[in-house]
């Protein structure tokens, strides 16, 4: 299999503004707000969703790291 190289998605010039350092600053309150409730005693079903969000913020967190490599059998159809 073959990997492509996946496009940085910000870069050096975007991660230097003041709003990248606000949603960076307001993706770790989240991030950490998430966790807390996570903590708690949660169902199953409550639980997934909490770690789907959580997820999805470490995704956009990430926005300031080298994208990685996809494997083109990754990739969604």
């Amino acid at each position: 299999m073959f990997e492509k190289k996946a496009a940085p998605v910000l870069n050096d010039q975007d991660l230097q503004t003041a709003v990248w350092k606000k949603i960076t600053a307001h993706l770790e309150q989240r991030i950490q707000a998430l966790r807390e409730r996570n903590d708690k005693e949660l169902d199953d079903t409550k639980t997934a969703k909490l770690r789907g969000r959580i997820a999805e913020v470490k995704e956009l967190m990430a926005l300031d790291q080298p994208a990685p490599s996809v494997d083109a059998d990754d990739t969604e159809k």
